[in-house]
């Protein structure tokens, strides 16, 4: 049985040429015909911008890993070394808005594999440099092409599969950020150790080099699939606010505070459970392993959830989610001292999987609401709306204990971050779904 999907109905009166309108393919892989070896076509292209996903983080999640290497070879000071990250983050940030227009101008393939590009070129500029400062303007850059994957990879999502499945390819996209960093975090140290932090540098740029051999022979639009049936989409060119409706900034606003809770726990769980309950930092650094594949599990399950229980509507999946994690923030803050460490650890999991798992809803209702002939651009403004508070909410969390020495408020007032960050969530109207 085969389904022929529209992404968007083309009015009868705009049929003829226009000067301001351009006429494009675009059709889901649902015949026979579409499989190629046995996968289906909708799950290769998921694969392949999920790979996209994976080695760019690799490097953006690594280069920060090896800091401690970084610092013994270019005698660098800790805050040197702070810098690498923010440096990665500050180009994502003023150019998130620029990959969204590549990928809705040249196509998702265009942007995977030019993401993919910089980062890898950009890498090896770090391994052979000798100057810190160099090594920081090649992060930033290497930041900025790091923005590319995510737009990309989310309107290949839209594209590519039908709204009752849309939550839980996304979930499955989302993971790539998770899964990079886990293994950077598993294969580069050792390779630092054994033949240089530069080498290590090297393997993670190669990665990238990969992945664009792979995006360039393998990933086509629907547009450019074999045996595809073309169905016509009506695209005008549309003035930015079109594009930054007040939905769009409400879910854009939203995006800058949620994150705290996931940076929160990543950032500064380590030192509060050495500091209030005695636990060695080992010991939680097998627990964030463990809070990492928890929240990427999170992605996914919520997506389902998003999909089955809530009828394709992403926007309860968002509110439930971040709800149960500004909850968890005020249980993790307000732990007893002594608790037992399975409890803890029992929390600090269900934590994770919401306060983590709520990213792929968010990305899949801003692509709906969008619409598919502009969904690049609107994901690259919601996400430079959202990196603002990604960079300055985490240490203002630091600096709260720091000032306050009291980690029970800092958990409390990153639970009302979130609270407020979910009310935001509730003032969207989300518009019913459409293939």
């Amino acid at each position: 049985m085969s389904e022929t999907r529209y992404i968007h109905s083309m009015p009868e009166e705009h049929t003829s040429t226009s000067t301001n309108a351009q006429f494009l393919s675009v059709t889901s892989p649902t015949t026979p015909e579409q499989i190629q070896r046995g996968i289906p076509l909708h799950w290769l292209m998921l694969g392949i911008a999920l790979l996209a996903q994976i080695t760019v983080s690799i490097v953006t999640q690594g280069v920060p890993i090896l800091a401690p290497f970084l610092q013994a070879d270019l005698g660098l000071t800790r805050g040197q070394v702070g810098l690498f990250n923010s440096a990665i983050m500050a180009g994502s940030l003023v150019s998130m808005f620029a990959a969204g227009w590549v990928v809705d101008v040249r196509g998702e393939r265009a942007a995977l594999m030019w993401g993919n590009l910089l980062v890898g070129v950009f890498c090896l500029t770090v391994a052979a440099t000798q100057s810190f400062s160099t090594a920081l303007l090649a992060l930033f850059a290497a930041g900025m092409g790091a923005s590319f994957p995510t737009p990309a990879g989310s309107k290949a999502v839209m594209s590519w599969f039908p709204v009752a499945k849309r939550g839980m390819a996304m979930g499955v996209r989302q993971t790539g950020i998770p899964l990079g960093g886990a293994l950077a975090a598993a294969s580069l140290p050792a390779i630092a150790a054994l033949k240089g932090w530069r080498i290590a540098v090297v393997v993670s740029g190669m990665t990238c080099f990969m992945a664009v051999v792979v995006c360039w022979v393998g990933y086509r639009s629907p547009e450019h699939a074999p045996g595809e049936q073309a169905a016509v989409i009506y695209r005008k060119k549309e003035p930015l606010g079109a594009i930054l409706t007040k939905d769009i900034v409400l879910l854009g606003a939203a995006g800058a505070l949620l994150p705290l809770g996931q940076f929160a726990l990543l950032t500064y769980l380590a030192l509060y459970l050495q500091e209030t309950q005695s636990i060695p930092v080992t010991t939680t650094a097998t627990l964030l392993v463990g809070a990492q594949i928890a929240g990427a599990a999170g992605r996914i399950v919520w997506g389902i959830w998003s999909d089955r229980w809530f009828r394709q509507q992403r926007k309860p999946a968002l509110v439930w989610a971040n709800a149960l994690a500004a909850s968890g923030s005020l249980i993790l803050g307000w732990l007893p001292h002594g608790v037992p460490f399975w409890i803890i650890s029992l929390v600090v999991l269900v934590y994770a999987f919401n306060t983590i798992g709520w990213h792929g809803s968010w990305i899949a209702m801003l692509a709906e609401i969008a619409g598919p002939d502009k969904q690049g651009r609107t994901l690259g403004m919601a996400m430079t709306l959202m990196y603002p508070g990604i960079i300055t909410l985490p240490p203002l969390f630091g600096v709260l204990v720091d000032y306050t020495h009291s980690w029970r408020l800092a958990w409390s007032a990153a639970a009302a971050v979130l609270a407020v960050g979910t009310a935001l969530v509730v003032l969207v109207r989300e518009q019913p779904p459409r293939e």
